[in-house]
């Protein structure tokens, strides 16, 4: 049984913004937090909805969107994600920078550390602007702003005390972190079970759809 399209453009759209986020994380600190996710492209979900889990070389994203669920397990250190199917007990892996649609150059092409000083430090192909400090979901951050050389610009309120972002907005995407709990996640969460079995992604997109939206 093959995965709804919109199943996959939800998990594919949540991919995108988390390797936003993902990409500028230096030192994590452990956290879980409930996450919601808004699109205005006619290509993916309006409304994904779902929680965060981050641990010591880990994140874990579950999503709702439609009446289906997915999840994602994302490896920092071998830059691989999983994103797991439940209904159909499966799995993708992808590679971090091999997501479908993407354009070299785009702030979310690879899973990096930054300086939190400067989000933009050695990433010569973006420049950085810091708006202000400012309270989301009642964390303290700091809102930078980065654009890249096709002038495509992303918003970030990166957590001061956890180095990750509580908010990201595009030009047609949005995630908001709320319900941020400091603390280790159960190490099982970052597990794929062992009755799933790994598909191919190349087969499974529908007509048409390139990959999640850019800014």
């Amino acid at each position: 049984m093959k995965p709804a399209p919109r199943l996959v453009l939800a998990a594919l759209v949540s991919l995108f913004l988390l390797q936003i986020a993902v990409a500028q994380v230096p030192q994590i600190s452990p956290f879980s937090a409930d996450v919601q996710v808004t699109s205005t492209s006619d290509r993916a979900p309006h409304d994904v909805t779902g929680q965060v889990y981050v641990g010591s070389g880990h994140i874990r994203m579950n999503m709702e969107s439609a009446g289906h669920a997915t999840a994602m397990i994302t490896d920092l250190a071998s830059q691989t994600t999983d994103i797991l199917l439940f209904e159909q007990k499966m799995y993708i892996e992808s590679k971090a920078g091999k997501m479908p649609g993407r354009n070299t150059g785009n702030v979310t092409q690879d899973l990096k550390g930054y300086d939190p000083q400067n989000p933009c430090a050695n990433q010569p192909d973006l420049t950085c602007k810091k708006i202000g400090v400012e309270d989301v979901s009642g964390r303290t951050c700091d809102h930078w702003q980065i654009t890249d050389k096709q002038a495509r610009v992303t918003d970030l309120w990166i957590d001061q005390r956890l180095h990750f972002p509580v908010k990201v907005v595009t030009k047609d995407s949005t995630m908001l972190l709320t319900n941020i709990k400091e603390g280790q996640p159960d190490a099982s969460l970052f597990q794929v079970p062992s009755d799933y079995h790994r598909v191919d992604m190349g087969g499974m997109m529908p007509p048409g759809a390139g990959g999640p939206p850019h800014n």
